[in-house]
């Protein structure tokens, strides 16, 4: 029944690498318009916008590596995302021109998500900003004291449900603030048992009345949106990346075991070993849930069982998470190649 769930379209070269460069890594991810082009980054310090068919439409130099996935705004006709320099880039999507930047003092890996005309994105500094979409004005910004000892490297993206915005942070805090001004509703501190490694790294992701996370040291908790009370807790170590499936089925992305799949109640249906390297985030389309591997390369697997259906490995592995829309999967590898699969 399965059988060639990916057919190549077509492939572009984004970052050239040396004969000698040793584990290449690139991490950023695209963002697909639906009537218009597809924007992605580099190592490369350059930000492109492609066709359908991958043909260049114009190219931006930016002051770093672009590690994060871009947030189309067409309502401003704007594409914005984050940059290893620490500014997040607002640009032109008909001509790629610099319509505004905002400087932070970290790096910038997660994507911007919006709230009502206000941009909230974190950078690596452990702190959250808020700016003005059209213009790139702060608004406010939170941040929290990292704690010490060992932390791992890494940082969570933001969630957005109407009027709050939710986080986690490396001192095993997660975080619901006012989004217009940045006030703190609700704080739950998670892994209070353990003594290190304790960072919630993993963006919350909203399923209905939950919000789910994980911290790295302890594994995936299910916490009430409204006053933050932890509804389950599924303990797995390593826990970087989690996605919901229409279904309600949750999937977690885990150094330690690979890909876990839990129930709305956090019981684990599957769990499938990755055969080396740390998992990306995991997409969900249709039947199948899609990750990449770091050190070997595009994993597709049946989201109802977790069986490995089909590899693509292009040689140097893909650390960048894949992006998928209107049946087609893009994904850059670590040796800079932008991919673009029909996915069956």
């Amino acid at each position: 029944v399965y059988k060639r769930q990916l057919q190549l379209r077509w492939h572009r070269q984004l970052a050239r690498r040396g004969v000698f460069d040793y584990r290449p890594q690139e991490w950023a991810s695209a963002a697909v318009t639906s009537d218009g082009p597809l924007f992605v980054g580099s190592s490369a310090r350059r930000f492109v916008a492609l066709d359908g068919n991958g043909r260049l439409r114009w190219a931006l130099r930016t002051e770093g590596a672009v590690s994060s996935r871009p947030l189309v705004l067409p309502q401003w006709g704007l594409v914005c995302f984050g940059a290893d320099d620490g500014k997040l880039y607002a640009v032109e999507t008909a001509t790629g021109k610099v319509r505004w930047t905002y400087a932070t003092q970290g790096t910038i890996s997660n994507v911007p998500v919006l709230a009502e005309e206000t941009l909230l994105f974190t950078s690596s500094e452990d702190r959250i900003y808020a700016v003005d979409a059209a213009t790139g004005r702060w608004r406010w910004q939170y941040d929290r004291e990292a704690p010490e000892g060992f932390t791992i490297q890494g940082h969570a993206g933001v969630a957005v449900r109407g009027q709050r915005a939710y986080a986690g942070f490396s001192d095993g805090v997660l975080v619901a603030l006012r989004a217009s001004t940045g006030e703190v509703v609700w704080t739950r501190r998670l892994a209070e048992d353990k003594p290190r490694f304790v960072d919630v790294d993993a963006t919350p992701v909203i399923a209905g009345d939950l919000l789910l996370t994980a911290s790295y040291a302890s594994g995936v908790y299910a916490i009430a949106i409204d006053n933050g009370s932890v509804h389950w807790h599924f303990p797995v170590e390593g826990v970087s990346a989690l996605a919901v499936a229409p279904s309600g089925m949750i999937f977690a992305s885990a150094a330690e075991v690979g890909l876990v799949a839990l129930d709305r109640r956090g019981r684990e249906i599957w769990r499938q070993a990755m055969p080396r390297g740390v998992p990306s985030a995991p997409v969900i389309t249709g039947e199948y849930l899609v990750v990449t591997g770091t050190e070997t390369g595009l994993h597709v697997a049946s989201a109802r069982t977790g069986r490995l259906l089909q590899l693509f490995d292009p040689g140097q592995g893909i650390s960048a998470p894949p992006t998928a829309a209107g049946g087609m999967l893009y994904v850059l590898s670590n040796v800079g190649r932008l991919f673009a699969f029909a996915l069956r």
